[in-house]
């Protein structure tokens, strides 16, 4: 978990200590490739920190088509959105996700419950703080600008926002991934690549 203390010690001042506490209250978790590890109408109660490996989430449309909503693996993407799958407003809602949770390639999580989270915040104001941080610049910002993205974008311009957040994400996940998660046939996402590279 260094790389997560790494990032951690960006946003706020810890102890050894703090530290200690804090990874004592996640649980190490492997998943395999193929896995479900939440289904769609399950309270989603839980952060997973991804270590390695790579996983998304999903859901069917009312065309029952199934659309990528976001991708989980290790890079150096500013916003860190795909480090961490959750659905937090499953949780405090306490109804049933809309998502799915895949994984695509064997991964290793950290798995902290969302009520451990809470006590955690309970502690000291700058881990609140760190909480507002997290909820605003990591998940409500990247996925403001997803949505928006998705609604007001043309397919060239989202390609070039997913190329500049995630530069290597052809490295990482397979191309019909990338193609559902931009919301465009596999053929339309090889067409820009072919484009890209004359």
């Amino acid at each position: 978990m260094e790389y997560f203390k790494a990032e951690l010690a960006k946003q706020i001042n810890m102890s050894e200590e703090e530290w200690s506490y804090i990874a004592s209250k996640f649980t190490p978790r492997s998943a395999k490739k193929g896995e479900i590890i939440h289904h769609a109408g399950e309270i989603f109660s839980q952060v997973w920190y991804i270590q390695s490996g790579v996983a998304r989430s999903y859901f069917i449309d009312n065309r029952g088509k199934d659309v990528t909503w976001q991708l989980y693996f290790r890079d150096e993407s500013p916003h860190k959105l795909n480090l961490f799958m959750d659905d937090s407003v499953s949780y405090y809602e306490q109804s049933g996700s809309m998502l799915s949770f895949e994984i695509l390639e064997d991964a290793q999580f950290y798995v902290i419950s969302l009520s451990d989270l809470e006590q955690i915040y309970d502690i000291d104001k700058k881990w609140q703080q760190l909480g507002r941080i997290m909820v605003h610049d990591i998940w409500y910002a990247s996925t403001y600008k997803r949505v928006l993205s998705l609604m007001g974008e043309r397919v060239q311009e989202r390609y070039e926002r997913l190329l500049n957040e995630h530069p290597s994400i052809f490295e990482k996940v397979k191309a019909y991934h990338v193609a559902s998660y931009l919301g465009i046939a596999p053929q339309t996402l090889s067409k820009l690549r072919k484009n890209e590279s004359r």
